[in-house]
């Protein structure tokens, strides 16, 4: 887990998660750790159930947190289910030590914080509403009303609110900073139109890539025939293109564990790891096979393209290894098109390829 002044909302979930863990092990002890449990002699009745139930969550949270991206809409549900339970969880424990003079009220600003991350100055207010009403509601039904006991509880109840207020106006500065940064980032390496890598860090990631000496396979692409598109239907509906364009490049970039760049015009890159030829000629397969399927405009159900690919090999220079791909490029441009011409001097023709499956569907 990277650490940073500013992290994503999976990567903050990801601290309360195993902040989650640490406070069950500090219960855990304080319940049924002989030197502790015996002096402080808490109420251990319900705990149990307790343990159960944080149990059963919290492994199932951490579990769905894993495999779930943070776009997924599931994602939002479990991270607010969370700050439920916290709450919960947090008011239970507090009724089993000792109330108001609890040592665990501190998690209190922690569930605070939590809200806030998520609902902003309505999660500060309403974690500290319901917090202080959790709180009030220990400190009438436990007692008792010694004064040591009114100013710790009056006490904790302006911190909470303290923390709430300026904790709320420090997470909403935080976000914005994240935001800046993240559209800072957008706009540094992002194509703004397909939403691929730019050409900017296209150049960047093969020199880094090229200087480690990595294995990979570069791959430059080329739409056909593109300006007869725009001649035929207009700029729009060429941008249209190549926005859908990018979103078939990306997720095929994303099957393959491959980076997809937008080069320039109508131009495109590919940085995909090392593989053998059986493999590329998959790849072009599955390529070619969301080229033909997708409908990239209402005007122009489909596009053609040509592609070179060249490896690395560890050595070679990062504008050699380009010139070269791009000359495999042009070769297969000036060989007929809808076709992608390997380094080792195979070419995998599209058309060629649609005839087999289709002579092999009919036997």
């Amino acid at each position: 887990m990277k650490l940073s002044l500013y992290m994503d909302d999976r990567e903050t979930e990801k601290i309360f998660s195993y902040l989650r863990w640490v406070f069950l092990f500090v219960a855990v002890l304080v319940f049924y750790f002989p030197p502790l449990a015996d002096r402080l002699d808490y109420n251990q009745e319900s705990f149990p159930l307790l343990l159960t139930i944080g149990i059963v969550y919290m492994a199932s949270a951490q579990i769905a947190l894993l495999k779930m991206s943070s776009g997924n809409e599931y994602f939002n549900l479990l991270t607010k289910a969370g700050i439920v339970f916290d709450y919960i969880a947090l008011v239970w424990l507090l009724c089993l030590t000792n109330g108001v003079s609890s040592p665990f009220f501190s998690v209190s600003f922690l569930v605070v914080m939590h809200a806030t991350i998520y609902w902003r100055t309505k999660g500060a207010f309403f974690s500290s509403l319901f917090l202080t009403l959790g709180y009030s509601a220990i400190f009438a039904i436990q007692g008792p009303f010694e004064f040591q006991t009114v100013f710790m509880y009056i006490v904790n109840l302006n911190f909470i609110w303290i923390v709430g207020v300026f904790g709320s106006l420090i997470v909403i500065r935080e976000r914005k900073h994240l935001r800046q940064k993240e559209i800072f980032h957008e706009l540094m390496f992002t194509d703004y139109l397909t939403g691929l890598y730019n050409h900017r860090h296209f150049q960047e990631q093969l020199r880094v890539m090229t200087s480690a000496r990595q294995n990979f396979l570069l791959v430059m692409g080329d739409i056909d025939h593109f300006k007869q598109i725009n001649d035929q239907f207009g700029h729009l509906t060429g941008d249209e293109i190549l926005k859908k364009l990018g979103r078939v490049l990306q997720d095929l970039a994303d099957a393959y564990d491959a980076q997809a760049f937008r080069y320039g015009g109508e131009e495109f890159a590919f940085l995909l790891p090392a593989m053998d030829e059986t493999r590329q000629i998959s790849f072009f397969e599955d390529l070619y096979s969301r080229l033909s399927s997708g409908n990239l405009s209402e005007e122009c159900k489909s596009i053609t393209m040509s592609f070179g690919i060249a490896a690395s090999k560890g050595e070679v220079l990062p504008d050699k290894l380009l010139g070269f791909t791009d000359q495999l490029l042009y070769n297969a441009k000036a060989n007929g098109k809808n076709q992608a011409k390997f380094e080792t001097g195979y070419t995998y023709l599209n058309s060629q390829a649609h005839e087999e499956v289709a002579a092999a569907s009919q036997q």
